[in-house]
């Protein structure tokens, strides 16, 4: 795990980003670890452009909102001018199924896999508070259930495995 630590208030950048990406695929190279998994900000400013530069593929994590439709949309441009291959995930889909029917028909206009809806669940909350992934805190739930799923399909999408 590579990272950088930002104090409350302090922006990112695209530098930042850069360097740690560097310093994971140094770290990445020296224990011959494949891949390198960047988690990125939300938006498309430079700190963005910095995560999916070279990237093979990037997961655009999206709600079903109109404001979540409409930055999905921008993300996946960034993709594509970058040549990324994309994937689409749906978080708390079931707060709004028509917007995800939107979202669905949109990505499968644009040719973009959807490889997973995430339902609401209180327990994300709790796992976070706990300072724990979701697959950690609560193995059982659905939501941990889905995270994995989704896990497998990039895997094998990736050819990870």
């Amino acid at each position: 795990m590579v990272h950088a630590l930002l104090n409350p208030g302090e922006s990112n950048s695209g530098k930042l980003v850069t360097a740690v990406r560097q310093n994971a695929r140094q770290l990445a190279e020296k224990e011959g670890n494949n891949p390198i998994i960047v988690d990125g900000p939300p938006g498309i400013g430079c700190p963005v452009i910095a995560s999916v530069v070279g990237a093979d593929a990037g997961l655009v994590v999206t709600e079903p909102t109109m404001s979540g439709i409409h930055d999905l949309e921008r993300a996946l441009r960034l993709l594509k001018h970058f040549n990324v291959r994309p994937f689409v995930c749906v978080n708390m889909y079931d707060i709004n199924e028509d917007n995800v029917d939107k979202i669905s028909r949109f990505c499968e206009k644009n040719g973009v896999e959807v490889v997973g809806k995430i339902p609401f669940n209180p327990v994300v909350t709790e796992a976070m508070v706990d300072g724990k992934a979701i697959v950690e805190y609560s193995p059982e739930c659905d939501v941990a259930k889905e995270v994995e799923a989704i896990w497998n399909r990039l895997c094998i999408e990736l050819s990870l495995r």
